[in-house]
């Protein structure tokens, strides 16, 4: 994704097959060639197949809508839906614009980050054997817990997966659901991973039949983010985990990666982590390390074996919280029959599946006091204290169980830290105003208000928390912002107040003058062609757009009075006959002027 004005590379088109799932290879066109957008904390994501004809973008909080559509309408974008619970719309854009397009949005000012819709392979390495004792239970000391607890039927389990079969050994278990994926109600499993997904965190116990969930008596609530070819979009399990939290999902296992550094998905997991629950999600099967970063929203699962060793095929890295036993699993299989599967797909859901018991004992529990007991009675593999195979170890259920059970006390009377780190005090400013706050809570940041003049401007859910002040709007001189940051448990703080000077009138009504330096108006041309323009203004230049036939090509940010522009339209694709060629200019106080130059390709 994009978080701001960084290079972007192209790679070519390719095909592969992961698990078992038929990747679909890009067109051999150069115009629709692999994309590789600048990934922050994981390489990984760049090698995933994804949506061409969609972008995911965070708009800032405060920025004015009509700034958004203008800059929408000047891309030949599309608003497709949106996902409000996370500042992010999903845009429709046209394939072969989908790179331009992205790297126009990036560098708008009212924008947080773009990114592309990534596509998500299940990650399980099926191992189709005879029924035989399920290891895993004894080796987590699932027995000792049941002891204690079978689980709590307010406890709801969400799969965020292909979906859940009405296998004997679940439909008693099942609620309805939802197909995020195809928008209605069919939640049938066409791929078999999300059933066996189930039935290792929750199938029907103690019925005489088939075999043992770890949370004998929590609800399943399946959400379908996969089709039958068993790939989940960011987008799809992003709005997955907005819905099932909102349909009273305690617990949430997603077993699909690379997911450590989708900053969509986690921030929807934030999201669901401050509404009150706890999200697991697989490690991966890469066998290899990964350089994604931890994150505090999600537990992220790596696999181990019956020797309580690393499975060779679980991805490590900062980002393993957990691991959990996933070779040899016993499960439901989508034909009504059973089934042993291998994979991080399936040690997440065993965790999950001990945070519902967890619960199930103490529902008065904060998320993250759950996601503590987890990590602190884990049983410690490898070296010494939290490494990055085993995060904090093998989650053992009857300690977390027990752990729980004799907890003194879980009221939370802290209130988060929050600060504002951008801009300074007693800063001049102009243009569009982008404020930073850092916050910071032991059971998480609901939400983050700033308040601009002592009134609430607008409202970030998603860290990092920014804004966007459209300053040409504001009176000149002096005004001052806050930042309430609020945690679940309705504890809130405010920062100290920052004060800045708005430099620029908003008197100021004149507006920039763009005019062509070469070609001429009506120029004939083939190929390429070099145009320059000059850009002034009586106060302060902001920002400058290239339009090619009324569409975005190029957003440069400028400054002073007076600036030289320069752009090359490579038109060997366009069709021949007129186009035009556009400069839009901003000034400081939001003045704009546009200067259109008409060109004839040959």
């Amino acid at each position: 994704m994009w978080t701001g004005c960084d290079s972007v590379s192209q790679s070519a088109a390719h095909s592969s097959t992961d698990n078992g799932v038929n990747i679909p290879a890009a067109p051999d066109d150069s115009a629709t060639d692999a994309v590789e957008f600048p990934d922050e904390d994981d390489p990984a994501l760049r090698t995933l197949p994804y949506v061409r004809d969609e972008l995911l973008v965070r708009v800032l909080p405060g920025a004015p809508d009509s700034d958004i559509s203008e800059a929408y309408a000047g891309v030949g974008a599309t608003v497709k839906t949106a996902l409000p619970e996370i500042q992010t719309t999903v845009l429709s854009v046209a394939p072969e614009e989908l790179l331009s397009t992205a790297q126009t949005l990036a560098q708008h000012p009212m924008f947080e980050e773009v990114q592309k819709n990534y596509l998500f392979a299940p990650e399980q390495v099926p191992n189709d054997r005879d029924f035989g004792a399920q290891s895993h239970l004894r080796i987590i000391r699932a027995p000792e817990a049941w002891d204690m607890t079978t689980g709590s039927a307010d406890i709801v389990i969400a799969v965020l997966d292909t979906g859940v079969t009405d296998h004997p050994d679940l439909s008693v278990k099942l609620q309805s659901g939802w197909n995020i994926a195809e928008n209605d109600g069919n939640t049938a499993d066409e791929h078999g991973h999300g059933t066996s997904v189930a039935g290792v965190a929750a199938a029907a116990t103690n019925n005489a039949i088939g075999v043992a969930g770890v949370s004998w008596q929590s609800p399943i609530l399946p959400v379908r983010v996969a089709g039958a070819d068993g790939l989940a979009s960011t987008r799809s399990l992003a709005a997955g985990l907005i819905w099932a939290v909102q349909h009273q999902a305690r617990v949430l296992n997603i077993s699909f990666a690379p997911l450590a550094a989708d900053r969509t998905v986690l921030g929807a997991a934030q999201y669901a982590r401050s509404a009150g629950s706890l999200i697991f999600i697989s490690a991966g099967n890469e066998g290899r390390p990964s350089g994604a970063r931890a994150n505090p929203n999600a537990i992220f699962v790596a696999a181990t074996d019956d020797a309580d060793a690393l499975a060779t095929f679980s991805t490590t890295g900062p980002f393993v919280d957990l691991a959990a036993p996933g070779t040899d699993i016993l499960s439901t299989a989508a034909t009504g029959a059973y089934r042993r599967v291998s994979g991080t797909s399936f040690a997440s859901p065993i965790a999950a599946g001990v945070a519902a018991l967890v619960w199930s004992v103490r529902t008065e529990l904060r998320p993250a006091t759950v996601e503590q007991l987890l990590l602190q009675t884990a049983h410690d593999l490898g070296p010494a204290g939290r490494d990055d195979r085993f995060g904090a170890g093998r989650v053992d259920a009857a300690a977390a169980v027990h752990a729980a059970v004799h907890l003194i006390s879980d009221a939370d009377n802290v209130a988060p830290t929050v600060n504002i780190t951008s801009p300074p005090d007693n800063a001049t400013v102009s243009g569009v105003l982008r404020v930073t706050a850092v916050a910071s809570d032991d059971d998480g940041v609901v939400d983050v208000v700033l308040n601009l003049d002592g009134q609430p401007f607008a409202t970030d859910t998603i860290a990092p928390y920014q804004f966007a002040i459209a300053t040409g709007r504001l009176s000149a001189g002096a005004h001052t912002l806050s930042c309430m940051a609020g945690d679940a448990s309705g504890n809130t703080a405010t920062s100290a107040a920052v004060r800045f000077d708005v430099g620029t009138s908003s008197s100021d009504l004149v507006p920039p003058v763009v005019v062509f330096n070469f070609p001429v108006d009506g120029t004939s041309f083939a190929g390429t062609v070099a145009i320059q323009a000059t850009v002034t203004d009586n106060a302060g230049l902001l920002r400058a757009e290239w339009l090619v036939d009324d569409i975005v090509r190029q957003t440069s940010a400028i400054s002073g009075t007076r600036q030289v522009l320069s752009f090359t339209w490579d038109a060997r694709s366009a069709g021949s006959g007129p186009h035009t060629i556009a400069v839009r200019a901003t000034d400081e106080a939001d003045n704009r002027a546009t200067a259109v130059l008409n060109l004839v390709r040959e």
